[in-house]
This record gives C-alpha cells, sequence and structure tokens, in this order.
C-alpha cells in the first residue's frame, strides 16, 4: 500500500495551492530549495492504524455511537513511518528559507516513544529543535491505564537560522486546548483552528506553506482562509481527491462571501 514508482505524479492547482498525488521522497527533490517558509505535517505514527488494536474496537468498547474509521494509512507501520519521515524532513531542511519553522505532530504518549524520536530527528540533519507544544483535545480518547487526551507537536527551524515569528507582542502557552473534530475525512484530522493558530504564530501573508503527508487537506485550507500560498502531497488518491474538494470549496465559499 502506498508504492508511486512508476505511477505518474499527478498536479493540481487550486488558486494559490498546488497538489501532488504521489510520494512525497519523490516530489519534494524537485521542488526548489528555499523556496518554503514554513512546513506543518502530520505525517504517520508508526501504530499500525486499523491492525485489529483497541482503537479499531473503539465503538465496540466505549459504546458511545462514534465508530473509528477503520482505515489503514500508508506507511503507518514503525520502519516506514521512520524511513518516510526521515526522508521528508531532510528535503524540509533544504527546502525551508534560513528563519523558518517546521512543525511535526508525532502523537502523544505509547505504548511507541514516536514522540520522542521525532524530536531527536528534528536536531539533526540540517534542523533545529526548538519546543515541544501539546494539543489538548479536552476530551480523553482510547488508551490502557493512561487515556489519550493530547497529542504533541515538535517545533524546528533550519539550523543556523532562527525560529520565525510574525508578532514579537505574542506570547503562546506550549499547550492547546481544541476540541478534536466528531467527524473527519481521515482517522487521524486535525481542527483546522489548530493548524491556523501555528500557521498564524509562523508566517504572514503571502508566504508559502508546506504539508508533505497532506491528507484531507486540512493545512491547505488554514493556509487559504490566512492568505497564504500552499504546496500539499498526498500518497492516497481518495484522500488526495478530497483535498481538492476541500480546498476548492474553501475557496469558492470565499468568493461567494466577497
Amino acid at each position: 500500500m502506498g508504492e508511486t514508482k512508476g505511477r505518474a505524479v499527478r498536479k493540481e492547482v487550486i488558486g494559490n495551492a498546488t497538489l501532488y498525488l504521489g510520494d512525497c521522497l519523490e516530489i519534494l527533490p524537485t521542488l526548489a530549495a528555499e523556496s518554503v517558509d514554513m512546513v506543518w505535517t502530520d505525517p504517520p505514527y508508526g501504530h499500525g492504524n486499523a491492525d485489529g488494536d483497541m482503537l479499531s474496537r473503539r465503538a465496540e468498547a466505549v459504546g458511545d455511537g462514534y465508530a473509528t474509521q477503520l482505515e489503514a494509512i500508508a506507511n503507518d507501520g514503525g520502519e516506514d513511518m521512520r524511513r518516510v519521515v526521515d526522508g521528508a524532513l531532510s528535503e524540509a531542511a533544504r527546502l525551508l528559507k534560513k528563519d523558518c519553522c517546521c512543525c511535526c505532530c508525532c502523537g502523544g504518549g505509547g505504548p511507541s516513544p514516536t514522540f520522542a524520536w521525532v524530536a531527536e530527528r528534528m536536531d539533526r540533519g540540517g534542523l533545529q529543535f526548538f519546543h515541544s507544544v501539546i494539543w489538548d483535545k479536552k476530551n480523553p480518547g482510547m488508551g490502557w491505564r493512561y487515556r489519550r487526551q493530547h497529542e504533541m507537536v515538535m517545533v524546528a527551524h533550519r539550523k543556523g537560522g532562527k525560529l520565525a515569528w510574525a508578532d514579537e507582542n505574542i506570547k503562546q502557552p506550549n499547550i492547546i486546548s481544541l476540541s478534536k473534530p466528531k467527524e473527519g475525512e481521515h482517522p487521524n484530522e486535525k481542527p483546522v483552528a489548530l493548524v491556523e493558530r501555528f500557521i498564524g504564530l509562523h508566517t504572514l501573508r503571502g508566504h508559502v506553506v508546506m504539508d508533505p503527508f497532506m491528507g484531507s487537506g486540512t493545512t491547505g485550507v488554514a493556509a487559504h482562509r490566512l492568505e497564504r500560498k500552499f504546496i500539499g502531497i498526498e500518497i492516497e488518491p481518495r484522500y488526495f481527491a478530497i483535498a481538492c474538494e476541500r480546498i476548492e470549496n474553501a475557496q469558492r465559499q470565499e468568493r461567494l462571501f466577497a
């Protein structure tokens, strides 16, 4: 699942958004160096989603009427996750401008310490780790003994540069409390407001935001709302189609109100 070797890459341009269907490890090297102001991404966590674990049986275990989407995520095994995230971060160090921001979601808690691996990886290979931010989802999810109520976002910048900060008057707490979407197009979809918060902190209007693991297009919607340009890459055709539709709808809605 997720193989793109030999498959023609599809490119869609929707307003200020450029979207690619394909493997980010093949597409990122084709982009110009120092052409991106910010990377925000939510890659696979290496947890093997929909592999029969407790999360897969959520509806049965909790009985609250909300079913978990039982869909596997490309490159969601431990080794594959580290391979693709390592490759994407290597390219991010090349593509980002000197003073920039790179935000990588990485889950939270256990059983495997993915968050620790991501933090360590974001402190080498051309990047410099800056901080960890906790997304408090406000309601506990699944978990054994400790139930999962948070995820972490690791923040870095290019080595030798500094963390881009849009407004020096803003002092952002490193815990952000927002409810997760009740219904989403992707099993790990983030709230648009969460992505907007980070984009607003680290970029200015007209800057370029990139997401090499675009999923259903949340980053593209957030970037459009804040008048940023967007580059998104997604390996799964189904989610790519959803992302195109969501971003096009966001732009259409703005034109209607205008």
